[in-house]
């Protein structure tokens, strides 16, 4: 709650996915999805505003002020980009990954971060049986056409996800 708090007024969405989201009794992370606004904003190291992604100014303001940290891989790299941002809720050492997406994008985004990952599986194998290609991170389904030209199912719902796919929609409750 914290952290949508503090993001509220640098996004136009933004919402907990993951097991969260899933109301699973044990969480190992907190996963944030949202889209930033953009607006005219000094960004560190610069004198004169510019416009660019607000959200991200959020974020590393968080970390500046010790409420996240940048969270270390197995490889002692971080992963801090444009996109994904794994951190560390400092106070409380659990582990939150924060991952920007566009209006565009953000149904199919919403239901790959929400899990699990078997009914990923499931949306990805029943698309792919039916000559589709699930594109979770983008704004639809890949479909093979002519000449090997492609195009899109566009997705504007969870519930699309699932009935392009050909199943019956879940609730994020009941998915695993």
């Amino acid at each position: 709650t914290e952290l949508l708090i503090a993001l509220r007024d640098s996004c136009a969405r933004a919402v907990v996915a993951g097991s969260i989201r899933r109301e699973r009794p044990d969480v190992g992370d907190i996963e944030i999805l949202y889209i930033s606004k953009i607006a005219e904003a000094t960004w560190p190291g610069e004198l004169i505003p510019r416009p660019g992604h607000i959200a991200e100014l959020e974020i590393e303001d968080l970390v500046r002020r010790g409420v996240l940290a940048r969270r270390p891989l197995k490889n002692g790299r971080t992963a801090f980009g444009a996109v994904n941002k794994l951190m560390v809720h400092v106070a409380s050492g659990i582990p939150v990954d924060l991952f920007s997406t566009t209006e565009g994008c953000w149904w199919n985004y919403l239901v790959c971060r929400t899990g699990g990952a078997v009914s990923n599986m499931r949306i990805a194998t029943a698309a792919k049986a039916k000559g589709l290609k699930w594109t979770p991170y983008g704004p639809g389904f890949e479909v093979i056409c002519g000449h090997g030209m492609r195009r899109l199912e566009m997705v504007s719902s969870e519930q699309d996800v699932f009935r392009i796919a050909g199943l019956p929609y879940l609730q994020p409750w009941e998915r695993e």
